[in-house]
């Protein structure tokens, strides 16, 4: 029997999504290229362009500070099963060899998951190695791979160019002096654009909060009070807004957009910031605070003709012995299951989002919990200017995606959905990400047509919406992708 792994037509079980995706994906792509408006990649190391040291640290963990990033995906699942672990990856007494080893032997369990696809797709791809990751492949593999990344064309920026990337937004502190954005520059082909992300300036249940008010309006000269805190981040969303930032992101347990006057948001501030006290991240104080802030970040973003892009749902640091030993971003994070939406964002969607004037942005919302998906397009419905983000973080996973897809079809529009992101750290899985986002698109698209809920033509329509035309319009792209 034929093995069908990562076969020319892997996830794409109708003939019309064969279809589809061969004769309408694939050249679309090649002319339009990659653009991802969410990353985590690390600019330095692409502005730098210096070899990847091996597999290891190019697909699992860098952790030299100038270029640390890490698939955390990866570790989080591997270290499941026994001979490896968060402390083994992370432990610098270890080799990278050793680490690959162990991952290698424990790699094989992983197999069905998004995480194995991925992998070996990245193996297929990127280095023509078509042999499956295990003990027994594991030395052969490190290797094949580690004398290819040698070569100048495994470089970050040949890479990049290689995949036919376009577009790379980064996710960025509103104090960074974003230095290697302007270096970035002169990369030609690729574009890198800042995204302003500013959570850390309305977090009042932080440990860190009041550390972060004083840097930023320090930075900026601003007093530290709550109307100096604006003005610091205006003057800094303004500097991104002149580098070409596109939009602001922000991460939250819950959207916030209640009405507070800024008589109470000074209230707040006063007793977070001169009086010590401790909020909690569900407390009313918190969600006032935020809210206050979401409407000043929201008019910048008018102002500016930038995207407001809301992830909410993730409880963080849920796993406390990862937090406390490697600090956040390491796996230990999780989906909330009850989390208000509706009546926290509608007076922030009436003002900005409800397509009373063309010159009301756009908003994009992103669930952690896929469950709350239905919801995000009842408002997308509501409100012209509202979107409906593409499955992320743990949700992109092929049947959650498909399943997406079609429930939008069936509950709002295809051509309306915010289009795929990766949110990746690693520069090498960039093209497999959008290999299977293309995929996925055209799998699902395909069961409308077979089921006779979609024209061919309308099918390929909304193949390019969804793959960059949604998003070319959404974020107003044509001046960035010189069309």
């Amino acid at each position: 029997m034929e093995d069908k792994f990562l076969g020319p037509n892997w996830l794409l079980d109708t003939q019309e999504g064969i279809r589809l995706y061969h004769d309408v994906a694939v050249p679309f792509r090649k002319k339009v290229g990659i653009v991802d408006m969410h990353t985590h990649h690390n600019l330095r190391q692409i502005v730098e362009n210096k070899p990847f040291p091996n597999i290891w640290r190019a697909e699992v963990l860098e952790e030299r500070k100038e270029y640390a990033n890490c698939d955390h995906y990866i570790i989080q699942l591997a270290a499941k099963f026994p001979g490896f672990s968060q402390e083994f990856a992370r432990d610098p007494d270890v080799s990278d060899y050793e680490k690959w080893m162990a991952l290698s032997k424990v790699f094989p369990y992983l197999e069905g998951s998004h995480v194995h696809q991925w992998m070996h797709l990245d193996l297929k791809r990127m280095f023509g190695i078509e042999e499956l990751l295990s003990a027994d492949t594991g030395q052969r593999i490190w290797k094949r791979a580690n004398e290819l990344l040698r070569g100048e064309e495994m470089f970050p920026q040949a890479i990049l160019k290689r995949i036919g990337a376009k577009l790379i937004c980064t996710t960025d502190d509103p104090i960074d002096d974003l230095r290697y954005h302007k270096m970035a520059k002169n990369i030609k082909d690729v574009t890198f654009l800042p995204t302003f992300r500013p959570d850390a300036y309305c977090n009042i249940f932080s440990e860190d909060w009041r550390k972060n008010v004083e840097r930023i309006c320090q930075l900026t000269r601003q007093d530290t009070s709550l109307n100096g805190l604006v003005e610091a981040l205006r003057i800094r969303h303004a500097h991104f807004a002149e580098m070409g930032a596109k939009a602001s992101d922000h991460g939250l347990l819950e959207p916030c957009g209640l009405n507070v006057s800024q008589k109470r948001a000074e209230q707040i501030f006063r007793e977070a910031y001169d009086r010590g006290k401790k909020f909690d991240i569900r407390s009313v104080e918190t969600r006032q605070f935020i809210s206050y802030m979401m409407h000043k970040f929201c008019e910048m973003n008018q102002e500016r003709g930038m995207v407001t892009q809301i992830h909410y749902g993730a409880v963080r640091n849920a796993n406390e012995y990862l937090f406390k030993r490697w600090g956040a971003d390491v796996g230990g994070d999780v989906a909330a299951e009850n989390v208000n939406i509706v009546e926290n964002l509608r007076p922030l969607l009436s003002r900005f989002f409800s397509g009373e004037s063309e010159d009301q942005g756009h908003l994009i919302l992103y669930p952690m919990n896929q469950t709350f998906a239905h919801t995000n397009l009842m408002l997308e419905r509501a409100f012209p200017n509202v979107h409906s983000g593409f499955p992320w973080w743990h949700n992109d996973a092929p049947y959650i995606m498909e399943q997406y897809l079609l429930h939008i079809a069936g509950s709002s529009l295809l051509t309306s959905s915010g289009g795929p992101v990766c949110d990746g750290r690693k520069v090498l899985s960039e093209g497999s990400r959008f290999e299977v986002f293309d995929r996925i698109i055209c799998r699902a698209v395909g069961k409308l047509i077979a089921d006779g809920q979609m024209s061919y033509d309308g099918g390929a329509r909304a193949v390019k919406a969804l793959m960059y035309e949604n998003q070319a319009r959404i974020f107003s792209l044509k001046g960035e992708l010189n069309e």
